[in-house]
C-alpha cells in the first residue's frame, strides 16, 4: 500500500511540474499567438499594448481570464486583414445600439465610438481562446465569456479584448 502511495503522488509531482516551469512570458506569448488567431490578424499587426490577467501562470483553469490588445496594421497588411474579417465573423461599424449593455463585462479596452471599419463581439461559453463554436453577442442569451473587436479604419488600429468569468 505503501509503495502505491508513492507512485501516485510521484506521477502526479511529474504532471504539475511543467506547469511550474512555464514562464509568464511564455504564457503571455500563447496568449498574443491565440488573440491573433482569434481575431484573424494578420501577422505583420504590430503589437502596441498588451495587458493578460491572471499575470501569474498556475495549475489549472486561469479564472477570470482577461485579456486585451492593441495592434497596428501597416498599409500592406490591411487588405488581407479585410479580405479574412467577415469569415473571421466581423461586422461594419459603428457597434449596434445598447451592444456595450448587453454585456456584463465593465471597462472593456475597445473604442465604443469608433465609427468607420469593423467589430467582432461574440460569446463562446466556455474555453473562450480555443473555443470551436461562439455565438454571436446579438443572438447570446447568457455571456459567461466575451471576444470583442475594434478595427478602426482610419488610424488602422485593432483592438482586441477576451474576457471570461469562468
Amino acid at each position: 500500500m505503501r509503495i502505491h502511495r508513492l507512485v501516485v503522488i510521484v506521477l502526479v509531482g511529474a504532471m504539475l511540474v511543467p506547469a511550474c516551469g512555464r514562464t509568464q512570458a511564455a504564457q503571455d506569448a500563447a496568449d498574443q499567438v491565440a488573440l491573433r488567431r482569434l481575431f484573424g490578424l494578420p501577422r505583420g499587426a504590430e503589437l502596441l499594448s498588451y495587458d493578460g490577467y491572471p499575470s501569474q501562470v498556475g495549475f489549472g483553469q486561469r479564472e477570470g481570464l482577461s485579456l486585451s490588445a492593441e495592434y497596428r496594421l501597416a498599409n500592406e497588411d490591411v487588405g488581407e486583414f479585410l479580405r479574412s474579417a467577415v469569415e473571421a465573423g466581423w461586422q461594419p461599424l459603428p457597434m449596434p445600439v445598447g451592444l456595450s449593455e448587453l454585456i456584463p463585462f465593465h471597462d472593456l479596452s475597445v473604442p465604443w465610438d469608433a465609427a468607420d471599419g469593423l467589430h467582432k463581439c461574440q460569446t463562446a461559453g466556455d474555453d473562450v481562446l480555443y473555443a470551436r463554436r461562439t455565438t454571436s453577442c446579438l443572438e447570446a442569451t447568457a455571456f459567461h465569456d466575451v471576444i470583442l473587436g475594434v478595427f478602426d479604419a482610419a488610424s488602422q488600429r485593432v483592438w482586441v479584448t477576451v474576457r471570461s468569468a469562468y
